[in-house]
């Protein structure tokens, strides 16, 4: 290989100077404004053409992140589409000549999808916002497969057209938005889970939910029956998974599928859909969890399979691009995780991602087309000096009842240097299924910046340590689990660097929820406690889903459980009362996920009990902030409300009678 350069388009850098600002020209002053952490990304999914002439991307055009076309032989940019007052969240080519994007312009997760011919300009808008409460007929759709294959086909589950009374799977075509019927053989689709599709776009593998279990199950070709192939009891299904469907090979018969262990580890196999014989392993992952396959572009040959253990991890599989990523070693940033995101079909101009817990993603293009080229693209966040953000360390602890429990903590550079610094836990949502990682996590630099330990449990019911771990938070919500982020905060305080009367709760969906049952069944263990969109009563858990599918209501039933007295016990709602603290609270009015009713009722017992608290509710947000004022917004009031009550607590913990309302301004 030839000696990597780097160079930088003099036409591409005219064009975006204002967003492709240097890391060097930040404010040296160690506290970093609010806005760099959660400003808009500068730039984000660079993509390139599968005929290797043009990339796309996502950057900010008058303050709405819009898509972007280069043109790699001339170096010309243009700014190819900007249709709604949303921001544009997501691209993928379609053949060399079409580019889908969308966005949820309403935080209802429900999106706007449109294709962009990049030839005639021609956008064309595929799918509408669903809303059962303003526009309940909308041809909407969601995609289930892109079949990379077919330059000119989507598989969707949606309405056949607008104001169409047939919902179910469709062929939508990007070229004139027009839908046909997917076959889907016997199954009732209100059965089917996940749904796939192989080369040649036939529906070739599917979960089905029937009777008391989740099954997995492939076809052999088009005209023959579903065949189950494994299964997991129903309630666990929707967190956890025991086999994975990825997608076919180039003969059509081979599916690649992962395997998860009773450990944890996963493992990829082959699955001959015609004789349903798994092939041998293929990788295995040891207590690491396989979180993408790269493919060559028939699909003739897995490229790169990317883990995730402790920290991320890849094993090349195809010898080429395995000498291409240890260049590129030595060309790229030191102590970061380089990852191939992207390229053409020739895999000769290739999108690189580099990234660590201290350097936010930046992308470089490298093109191996005659003279070697390597482009500097542009970080994600430009804003940011590496030197003031901190590492995370992976830890364990042993919760009371012998669990081992692993997590992340981040120290500011406080603590290195002796002193006792404030503590924040910061539990993930979900909760089942999901697990904090490593990697660059702007809401916890931004908490250690202000001076903050962060510790993030992987608490039980955590995903990626077993189906035993996820099963031991089994109808634990307010108790085990809770417990867990208690017996955090007693192994933090006794390592010896947080100052024991200076400790908040903070998270977000279920991170909220913890948050909420922190400040009502440990009243005197934190000093504030911040709920961002979480549950306060389980009457509303996830209402959205249970209302619509019998396997959605089997899994809450079985995994946070049904039992009215069960939860009113776990609602923190009922147990306002016992607030000691200052709170702060923030919702989106159009959220599906955890509605509104849960903070309209919460509101009505804080005022009843007269507690010191903060709130936010954006009318046209969802669940969690998008648009860059709201988000920006929230961070703001965040961190004024831990200056206030964690970074100079007085320690006393006296029930204020006062409260402080924080209402922002809704986006038209």
């Amino acid at each position: 290989m030839k000696k990597l350069g780097y160079i930088f388009l003099s036409s591409l850098l005219a064009l975006f100077t204002q967003c492709l600002v240097s890391a060097d020209n930040v404010s040296k002053a160690d506290i970093i404004p609010v806005e760099d952490f959660f400003r808009s990304p500068d730039i984000a999914q660079p993509r390139v053409a599968p005929d290797g002439k043009h990339l796309a991307f996502l950057m900010p055009v008058e303050g709405k992140m819009s898509v972007i076309l280069w043109d790699l032989a001339t170096g010309k940019a243009i700014t190819l589409a900007r249709t709604f007052d949303a921001d544009i969240s997501e691209l993928y080519w379609k053949g060399s000549e079409h580019i889908v994007f969308s966005g949820d312009p309403t935080g209802g997760e429900s999106r706007v999808i449109f294709s962009v011919n990049i030839t005639t300009k021609a956008i064309i808008r595929l799918s509408e916002a669903y809303d059962e409460n303003k526009h309940a007929s909308a041809s909407f759709a969601r995609v289930i497969d892109k079949m990379d294959l077919d330059p000119d086909h989507l598989l969707i589950f949606g309405r056949s057209s607008e104001g169409g009374s047939s919902v179910g799977l469709f062929f939508l075509n990007i070229n004139n938005g027009k839908r046909s019927v997917a076959p889907n053989d016997d199954s009732e689709f209100d059965e089917v889970g996940e749904s796939g599709a192989d080369q040649h776009g036939v529906i070739r593998f599917q979960t089905r939910y029937k009777k008391e279990r989740k099954s997995y199950e492939v076809k052999a070709s088009e005209k023959s029956g579903w065949k189950e192939v494994g299964f997991i009891e129903e309630g666990l299904g929707a967190s956890f998974d025991p086999i994975r469907f990825i997608g076919f090979a180039s003969d059509n018969k081979t599916l690649y599928s992962v395997k998860t262990e009773a450990d944890g580890s996963q493992v990829l196999y082959g699955l001959n859909t015609e004789t349903l014989e798994w092939g041998k392993p293929i990788f295995t992952a040891p207590h690491a969890q396989i979180t993408d396959l790269q493919f060559s572009s028939d699909r003739s040959q897995i490229n790169a399979i990317y883990y995730e253990g402790v920290k991320d991890n890849v094993f090349w599989m195809n010898p080429r691009l395995a000498t291409i990523a240890k260049a590129l070693d030595g060309a790229l940033p030191a102590h970061t995780f380089k990852r191939m995101v992207s390229m053409d079909k020739k895999e000769q101009v290739i999108v690189i991602a580099v990234y660590s817990d201290q350097y936010p993603v930046e992308y470089f293009l490298l093109d191996i087309r005659g003279k070697t080229q390597l482009v500097r693209l542009g970080r994600t966040n430009s804003r940011l000096k590496s030197k003031l953000l901190q590492p995370m360390q992976d830890i364990t602890y042993t919760a009371r009842d012998g669990l081992v429990i692993h997590g992340y903590l981040t120290l500011p550079k406080e603590a290195k240097k002796g002193v006792h610094v404030p503590l924040i836990i910061h539990p993930h949502g979900g909760p089942y299924g999901i697990k904090d990682s490593w990697g660059y996590n702007p809401e916890v630099q931004f908490l250690v910046n202000r001076g903050y330990a962060v510790l993030q449990p992987n608490y039980r019911g955590s995903g990626g340590y077993g189906l035993d771990f996820l099963k031991a938070g089994r109808k634990e919500w307010g108790r085990k689990m809770q417990n867990d982020l208690t017996d955090a905060v007693s192994w933090a305080i006794s390592q010896g660097f947080v100052d024991p009367t200076r400790v908040c709760i903070y998270g977000a969906s279920y991170g909220g929820y913890a948050a909420l049952a922190g400040a009502v069944f440990t009243p005197t263990l934190y000093c504030c406690a911040v709920n961002y969109v979480g549950v306060s009563d389980l009457k509303y858990i996830a209402n959205w889903e249970r209302e619509m599918s019998d396997q959605g209501n089997a899994f809450y039933k079985n995994m946070i459980g049904d039992d009215p007295d069960f939860m009113k016990e776990r609602s923190p709602v009922n147990f306002v009362e016992n607030i000691q603290i200052p709170t702060l609270h923030a919702y989106g009015e159009n959220d599906p996920r955890v509605v509104i009713g849960n903070w309209t009722e919460l509101e009505a017992q804080l005022k009843k009990f007269g507690k010191n608290y903060e709130f936010i509710r954006q009318e046209n947000e969802g669940h969690g902030f998008h648009k860059e004022e709201a988000r920006v917004g929230f961070y703001k009031q965040l961190d004024r409300f831990l200056d206030k009550y964690l970074q100079h607590a007085n320690n006393a913990r006296v029930l204020i009678k006062d409260t402080k309302v924080v209402e922002m301004p809704a986006r038209p």
